[in-house]
């Protein structure tokens, strides 16, 4: 199979076969993907922590009730905003001025941490491993700091787990989010309720006893439930959302 296709057969692995380990090869493969991956301005505003230790590997997936395929996976990487390098620049050449703690300065290196999140996901892809993102990496900041020794201007903000597929997954349709020349916000609606028709399909053939959740509802209890560590964060960041 081709890579485009191996993108589009893509589905989350929440449980990973624990009898066979990722190879050398492929572990390296995916390092040096990340580290090709694309920066702004070549800032490098942006860091993963890769972890393999069993040990550690167990304590993250014991954090709460989500976080269970932390525990089967061969690495768990942990992408973070990472200012730090950036600081080091500005405390040598204090002639220039620059605000590190910007809301532009967050959307740098949180955007420098989903391309390198992307990249390493796309090297996994490409190898025929299993992947799964953890947004809900942001709700256990605190715990990921005191674990992962993370210091400074830095704040988890994604995760992904990597891994051989143990069992075969169904590929959970998307929504179309493609915008031809103009951005179309009276199509909206339109997508939404084209969408829920795949959506409620998909939840029932993989769970028929189940509720089959609308795109609107499963929106918007999944966010309701979710309790981001956003006042740490911004507390990290030393957030200036005027500047």
């Amino acid at each position: 199979m081709d890579f485009i296709n191996k993108l589009k057969q893509r589905y989350s692995v929440r449980e990973y076969d624990t009898e066979n380990s990722i190879t050398d090869e492929q572990y390296k493969q995916i390092i040096e993907a990340i580290n090709s991956a694309p920066t702004s301005s070549n800032w490098h505003a942006s860091s993963v922590i890769v972890v393999r230790d069993k040990k550690i590997l167990a304590q993250l997936g014991e954090v709460n009730k989500y976080t269970g395929a932390i525990k089967s996976c061969d690495i768990f990487l942990v992408f973070l905003a990472d200012y730090n390098r950036v600081n080091i620049a500005k405390n040598t050449y204090t002639e220039y001025q620059y605000n590190n703690h910007s809301s532009e300065t967050y959307t740098v290196a949180v955007g420098d941490a989903f391309i390198q999140a992307t990249t390493a996901q796309d090297a996994a892809i490409s190898l025929g491993l299993g992947t799964c993102f953890l947004g809900l990496t942001r709700t256990m900041v605190k715990d990921l700091n005191e674990i992962l020794n993370i210091k400074g201007q830095a704040v988890p903000i994604i995760g992904l787990t990597i891994g051989n597929i143990k069992n075969n997954g169904l590929v959970k349709p998307k929504m179309n989010r493609v915008f031809e020349n103009k951005y179309d916000f009276d199509r909206l609606n339109s997508d939404i309720n084209e969408y829920d028709k795949s959506l409620i399909a998909h939840f029932q053939k993989i769970n028929p006893d189940k509720k089959a959740w609308s795109y609107k509802e499963a929106t918007i209890k999944s966010a309701s439930s979710y309790r981001m560590d956003t006042k740490l964060i911004e507390e990290i960041w030393e957030l200036e959302l005027s500047n």
